[in-house]
């Protein structure tokens, strides 16, 4: 329930506006010290190559035929308006120590696509020449600073993350330089007067008005559950606004709704106009090329976009359109052309992509009776589906990598495990889902491979395919009020974007025959399946009589690597970082534990303004469902 807003506050924000977060800066200059002490090195042989971890490190240092190594990186938050005045890194007692093997390189990252005609093989044997043949330091810099504005237990938040690299290696002389301890200096000035933000909202249905009256069911539910929610239409918004486009409109309401009412919560109730081209709810397509040999894909829908709403402009936090080179391409990643954006969310966003009317009545009775009736008896029961994501002689089962991690933490707050392991035998098909799934479960996790209409994966080391599930197989779904969260690792399981239109626009595209894969030099692009009525995350998220209450997967190619560093990055570190947020960091309303997981991704990996397959893993993931959602329900 929102607390009442002091007057005072409510003036000072109609002085400032937040056009750009303006604060008077405090005199006082503040220093924030920390020594990390670094353990001895830990060294484990990989084939013929050497890996080097600590217990203190974060994360691995994770660039494509360039050598992993550890990566510590420290994270801390002040109130809007601090002004960082300076940061200083020092390492400590620096030892030298040649080594028997030289440094594993980074495996190549592998789309996680579900396709006949997929069979792509991971590499661990790139090499980067230009690094392994030198004698320079690698990498060169010691560490790296980045500054954001995002959520800290739903409070607007100075990121600060210190990226420090432990080990320096010269792959040449196959010598580490080693560090003893790291020491970090943060100087800093606080503001004299916080930004506050009112407290009357906590959420906002953005939706269609055709949708308007229906949901008075919804915000009356969320009134009584303490989650203060009100309704804005897109028609209103489209006349109130008047940005470049109408995605810009809806982005520039919401920042005014964090400032004017101080929402948390955003639901986009909508998607596509029926099975059309057209749009009652717009989707932000980035321009982050991807030059894919399988799947060419310049661009994809990104929610984050209407997530990520301030950034940082110096010390100013100002609004963050998504296009810092001024050109009207939003979300640029190609060539020298590169937009600079913040990523972290500053509002919970998910979406909940119907399209008619006869829609709308079954997903909000799906939210109600989950909120109020859900209990431990089921609730409390995962299902873990996984198998060999990219089959090698290796022993990493990459799917089942992923889970294990999810297994480990949620066993910790009481939850029951079920395994569909493709090395165990007990995942062997579509049947083996359903019947777990129509047993009762909170949660399911698959970890594979994807499309818009199904998810797949490997028995160990077979190119083979295992079918977990698809949605021409959802009327199978009798689960009745046990809905599951669900969370899918793959290629497009989210793509809300599809529609039966893309039929057409194929054969007009590419030809009938190519386009149903017929003939000499066929696409084949019938077979990527955008032409399906609703995604698979979606597809469950509404299905009546049974299917999930909330989903999360990516709208895009997701990747992933091999080897040890499976966990480390890419869809591998984003999809058990949302069990991580749920179990370990007591986010248990599904929009916070995604907007965490995105943030952690920003904080530990990094990479994501350097890196087009950093930045798409995180701006393709998409929440399919109300943001404000209890997992387990009250």
């Amino acid at each position: 329930m929102k607390k009442i807003l002091p007057i005072l506050a409510v003036f000072i924000l109609v002085l400032s506006g937040l056009g750009a977060v303006a604060v008077t800066e405090s005199d006082e200059k503040l220093l924030n010290e920390e020594s990390v002490l670094l353990s001895a090195p830990i060294f484990k042989k990989e084939d013929s190559y050497l890996t080097v971890d600590f217990k203190e490190a974060t994360s691995m240092l994770l660039d494509t035929g360039k050598p992993m190594l550890p990566v510590v990186t420290k994270v801390y938050t002040f109130p809007l308006g601090t002004k960082i005045d300076d940061v200083a890194v020092t390492f400590s007692e620096i030892n030298q120590q040649v080594l028997s093997k030289k440094i594993m390189p980074s495996p190549e990252p592998v789309p996680l696509l579900a396709s006949e005609m997929e069979s792509i093989k991971l590499s661990k044997d790139i090499i980067d020449e230009n690094v392994y043949s030198s004698s320079e330091l690698y990498p060169e810099e010691r560490y790296v600073v980045r500054k954001g504005v995002g959520l800290e237990d739903n409070d607007h938040v100075i990121y600060l993350t210190v990226r420090c690299y432990p080990v320096q290696y010269a792959p040449l002389e196959n010598t580490i330089y080693v560090a003893n301890s790291i020491d970090i200096d943060v100087k800093y000035q606080p503001p004299k007067n916080p930004v506050i933000f009112p407290d009357i909202y906590d959420m906002v249905i953005i939706t269609p008005e055709k949708f308007e009256t229906q949901l008075q069911a919804l915000v009356t539910h969320k009134n009584a559950m303490g989650i203060e929610t009100t309704v804005k239409t897109v028609e209103d918004i489209y006349s109130e606004y008047s940005g470049r486009d109408d995605p810009e409109d809806i982005k520039l309401f919401i920042k005014d709704a964090i400032e004017d009412w101080g929402i948390d919560y955003v639901l986009l109730f909508g998607g596509r106009k029926g099975q059309s081209l057209g749009w009652d709810l717009p989707e932000r397509v980035t321009n982050n090329a991807d030059i894919n040999p399988t799947y060419p894909e310049p661009g994809y829908a990104s929610d984050l976009y209407y997530a990520d709403i301030y950034k940082l402009d110096g010390n100013i936090t100002v609004f963050d359109d998504w296009d810092s080179n001024g050109n009207d391409v939003f979300a640029e990643f190609k060539g020298l052309y590169k937009d600079v954006m913040d990523f972290y969310p500053d509002v919970h966003i998910g979406r909940i992509p119907l399209r008619y009317s006869s829609e709308v009545d079954r997903v909000i009775n799906k939210i109600i009776t989950y909120e109020t009736t859900a209990d431990d008896s089921w609730f409390k029961k995962a299902v873990f589906i996984g198998g060999d994501t990219s089959p090698s002689p290796d022993s990493y089962y990459e799917g089942e990598i992923e889970n294990q991690v999810a297994i480990d933490w949620l066993e910790g707050i009481g939850f029951s495990i079920e395994k569909l392991w493709a090395s165990l035998g007990t995942l062997n098909g579509v049947s083996d889902v359903i019947s777990a799934y129509n047993d009762g479960a909170g949660i399911l996790f698959f970890a594979g491979h994807g499309n818009p209409s199904s998810w797949s994966t490997h028995p160990p080391h077979e190119h083979s395919w295992i079918t977990g599930f698809k949605i021409f197989d959802a009327w199978k779904l009798r689960n009745g009020d046990k809905t599951p969260f669900v969370y899918v690792g793959g290629c497009h399981n989210a793509m809300f974007n599809v529609t039966l239109s893309n039929i057409l626009v194929g054969i007009k595209r590419d030809g009938f025959l190519s386009f149903f894969g017929l003939g000499e030099g066929a696409t084949s692009r019938f077979y990527y399946y955008e032409w399906v009525p609703h995604d698979w995350c979606s597809v469950q998220v509404l299905r009546k009589g049974g299917g999930a209450i909330a989903s999360i997967g990516y709208s895009a190619l997701g990747y992933g690597i091999s080897g040890p560093g499976t966990t480390g990055v890419y869809s591998g570190f984003l999809d058990t970082q949302h069990f991580n947020a749920y179990a370990n960091q007591s986010k248990e309303i599904v929009g916070e534990m995604h907007s965490q997981a995105i943030t952690d991704y920003i904080n530990i990996v990094g990479g994501v303004n350097d890196d087009n397959i950093d930045r798409k893993t995180i701006d393709c993931s998409i929440l399919i469902g109300d943001p404000s959602l209890k997992l387990g329900g009250y």
